[in-house]
């Protein structure tokens, strides 16, 4: 090799027009999923593929993938990779997010003639990276194999944000957008609150089978907006997302209106950079709000009937078929919640039968204690025992209402609220005789009742629609008769 093909190691900031026979060393930040098409790949941009997948033979099959650079706290640039289908799969399976690697002789053009920069993240270079086979020879990716302490300065970068926190968007700002910002990008600062199994779906279009997964995001302003994460990329690297413990700090996320939910969600594309744990002051704040909020159904429930909303303020009569109607109304523009009034006849109300009416929660973590070990079931979590004093029980009682429109079933009659209802504590309630508990149920079952609700929409948090009476009397017949709507 003569002198002037020795590469030489080069930083983002060294790459102009004029360099060659260079090695870049940085760590992946973002990655795309390949692309396979058949025939030369000479005047194609990644997205006029023939085919999406590698079916094809893998003498004539080519492919393309792109990968996202950093090297400093300020650098990024993209390198689009081209080769054989073999070479592909390869690098594909070989680099991950977070990985040091070394770009071989790479090509250097101006991005902005670059027809792929159009569908990949944006950087700081003006420059992309290219690295293709078939016309440099030499030009490769390869694991960096340098310095332990050279690698980890490297890793250490996968923490600094790309934006500030300043140019975040409130997840609540984007959902109260609606359909209006379907399409947009926006950058956020979230929690995970849930990370859900991988799925299966066949898309109608080429009959393929795509694996998906669905993430829940929160931050200060919002309980839980729904993430999709379609790259291969990013769903194996969300198996070690913790929930309620891991952050990010996403850039790019593409804004989708979701007709199942009536609501905006989240999708990660080909522009999305995610940084895990930035290294911003606003994380511990965000991290302490994630753990004081009810994120299991029953701590919403009973975080309704403690008061969060006074009963004596709702006071709109509703039927029980208006509530329905509302609950599956197209008013994507509300709030998830509503509050109503309903005269309606209390038609289950099992005090004296087999339905469950007390269930237990941690003394210490407050999460509820599952059967049959009745233990907490976190495990960092001192409550990890049989001790009585490490189980709070509480009244979880379903009780179904109705009225001449139609019936609301599991609503849920809670803690403090059933108390008050019953005129006893849960220990009270538990030493009557089973005459006492008919007596009690009879003082309510087939009357006509007031009922006050908290109603919460089937959101991407929670899958069912959620009914919390949070104040039951027995209705005067004259006010019954001056409200009680017809429809």
């Amino acid at each position: 090799m003569c002198a002037s093909e020795i590469s030489t190691v080069k930083t983002i900031a060294q790459i102009n027009d004029e360099t060659r026979n260079f090695i870049l060393v940085g760590v992946v930040i973002a990655k795309s999923d390949p692309r396979y098409f058949s025939g030369h790949p000479k005047g194609r941009g990644p997205f006029e593929a023939d085919s999406t997948t590698a079916d094809t033979s893998h003498e004539t099959a080519r492919g393309v993938l792109t990968l996202t650079l950093r090297d400093s706290n300020r650098d990024t640039i993209n390198c689009t990779v081209w080769g054989k289908a073999d070479t592909i799969i390869h690098y594909d399976g070989a680099f991950a997010i977070g990985d040091v690697i070394d770009v071989n002789r790479p090509q250097v053009a101006a991005s902005m003639f670059g027809r792929s920069e159009q569908y990949s993240p944006t950087v700081t270079s003006p420059y992309c990276l290219t690295v293709n086979d078939q016309t440099v020879q030499g030009a490769q990716i390869t694991r960096h194999d340098g310095p332990a302490q050279e690698r980890q300065r490297f890793r250490a970068l996968l923490r600094v944000p790309l934006v500030q926190p300043g140019e975040t968007i409130p997840l609540a700002d984007i959902v109260a957008s609606g359909s209006g910002c379907n399409g947009e990008t926006f950058n956020v600062l979230v929690v995970v609150r849930a990370v859900r199994a991988k799925r299966d779906v066949r898309v109608a279009r080429s009959n393929q089978v795509k694996t998906f997964r669905e993430v829940i995001l929160m931050d200060g302003s919002h309980g839980g907006v729904l993430m999709k994460l379609w790259s291969d990329s990013y769903i194996r690297w969300s198996e070690q997302w913790v929930p309620l413990k891991t952050t990010l700090l996403i850039a790019d996320a593409r804004a989708e209106f979701n007709a199942y939910y009536k609501t905006i969600c989240l999708a990660v594309d080909r522009k999305t950079i995610i940084t895990q744990d930035p290294a911003v002051p606003q994380l511990a704040s965000l991290l302490n709000h994630a753990r004081s909020i009810p994120t299991q159904e029953i701590d919403v429930v009973c975080s309704l009937a403690s008061g969060s909303v006074d009963p004596s303020t709702i006071n709109t009569v509703m039927t029980v078929q208006q509530i329905l109607d509302r609950t599956e109304g197209d008013l994507v523009q509300e709030e998830d919640q509503f509050t109503a009034l309903c005269y309606a006849v209390i038609t289950r109300f099992d005090l004296d039968g087999c339905s469950r009416l007390v269930s237990e929660r941690c003394a210490h973590c407050r999460s509820l204690v599952r059967e049959p070990t009745g233990t907490c079931g976190k495990y960092d979590c001192p409550g990890q025992t049989t001790a009585p004093d490490a189980r709070e029980p509480f009244f979880d009682i379903a009780v179904d209402v109705t009225d001449h429109t139609g019936t609301l079933t599991g609503c849920r009659m809670a803690s403090r609220v059933a108390e008050t209802v019953l005129c006893c504590d849960v220990a009270t309630f538990l030493r009557q005789t089973d005459t006492q508990r008919t007596v009690l149920k009879w003082k309510y079952l087939l009357d006509r009742c007031a009922v006050r609700l908290i109603v919460k929409r089937r959101s991407a948090v929670r899958f069912q629609h959620l009914y919390s009476i949070v104040d039951c009397a027995i209705a005067d017949p004259g006010e019954v008769e001056a409200k009680l709507k017809v429809y």
